[in-house]
């Protein structure tokens, strides 16, 4: 076959935070590497715990001591779909004794089967997955969960591929009030992509972050000087709507569920259940990535979809280029880059931001 799908891990139960250190066997170029964590839920208050993706805490792929990859589950999630422009066939279920689906991709190339830019574990000595779970860090009161691991790799077709995108967190830091935060970007290598996340239940990111400014050898060129809003209405408004469903338990008293789009998220709702009811429900709020739903009796299961955008509240800073890589941001002839950030006026009370790259890398 041209492609196909390969097992890296199989399908493993954990009750307890672990870091699963799986060596990456195969000799071919993977396109994709997909790892899928389905946390349970056992609810016994009026809220769930956190988005079902924060039970995965980290991913990397090393080779020895040099990062390939290195990412939080929801900078995962977001970075995929900014890569993709689509999500991940994601479930959201907070119902008791049900788990969630979580899918984390991580996308080598331009697009699945991309012949030129693949990882080629050739080129490479020791290459070792890395998946960091906190087991009751998201879903509803999780106490255990599964994990798998899946490849997209290249079979009967031989090709040589010339590099492959990296991702990394640049930076993480606290916010605070109004104030400046300085990061000097890597230039060794061209972005693809630049994310800032901010999240803060309840508010989006147009309201964590001011302003946000990107500067070339000591303001010779601002490539970016804009608010927030400016950069979510013009710069994230070129992919589409986040969309998901969301599977929830009712009550009479508000509960606190958790979405995935951060910016201006929006809720439909139904019962879900095989007989007519009459059951009215209410949802409210969302932004930063928890939302109120209120019903008017206890019991009955909900159906909720959700549309927004900025998902986990990760804003992309660079256009969506094309698929040449001619027109990625090149930087290799630069002296310095320089991102500026400044925080809104009253961003709570420790309350951090993320700073993620995506990176071109040649063999």
């Amino acid at each position: 076959m041209y492609s196909r799908l390969a097992t890296i891990w199989p399908r493993k139960n954990y009750a307890s935070d672990t870091t699963e250190i799986i060596d990456i066997n195969i000799n071919d170029p993977i396109s994709q590497i997909i790892v899928t964590y389905e946390p349970d839920n056992n609810p016994s208050g009026a809220h769930a715990t956190a988005h079902p993706a924060k039970c995965v805490e980290k991913i990397e792929i090393v080779d020895g001591s040099e990062v390939l990859y290195s990412l939080s589950g929801q900078e995962a999630q977001a970075v995929d779909f900014y890569n993709n422009n689509a999500q991940p066939l994601n479930v959201m279920c907070y119902l008791n004794g049900m788990t969630s689906e979580m899918i984390f991709t991580i996308n080598f190339g331009r697009y699945l089967f991309d012949e030129i830019y693949a990882l080629d574990p050739r080129k490479f000595r020791n290459l070792q997955l890395k998946i960091t779970l906190d087991i009751d860090a998201g879903g509803d009161e999780s106490n255990d969960g599964y994990l798998t691991v899946l490849a997209q790799i290249f079979d009967s077709k031989n090709i040589s591929p010339i590099g492959f995108l990296m991702h990394k967190r640049i930076k993480q830091y606290t916010l605070a009030d109004s104030a400046h935060e300085y990061t000097d970007l890597p230039t060794d290598y061209p972005y693809k992509g630049l994310f800032l996340m901010a999240q803060r239940y309840g508010t989006g990111p147009e309201y964590q972050i001011d302003n946000v400014k990107l500067t070339e050898d000591n303001d010779r060129k601002i490539p970016l000087n804009h608010s927030m809003f400016q950069v979510l209405r013009n710069i994230a408004s070129q992919w589409k709507a986040w969309q998901e469903w969301i599977l929830v338990h009712s009550s009479t008293t508000v509960q606190y569920f958790y979405n995935t789009p951060g910016y201006w998220p929006n809720f439909a709702y139904v019962p879900w259940r095989s007989a007519s009811l009459a059951l009215a429900g209410v949802c409210y709020g969302g932004d930063g990535g928890r939302f109120q739903y209120d019903a008017g009796s206890d019991g009955p299961n909900a159906s909720i979809i959700c549309l927004g955008w900025a998902p986990h509240s990760v804003v992309p800073l660079l256009p969506r280029f094309r698929d040449d890589p001619e027109t990625w941001y090149d930087v290799s002839q630069l002296g310095s880059l320089r991102l500026d950030v400044t925080a809104a006026s009253s961003v709570g009370t420790a309350q951090t931001a993320e700073i993620i790259a995506q990176q071109l890398k040649n063999y």
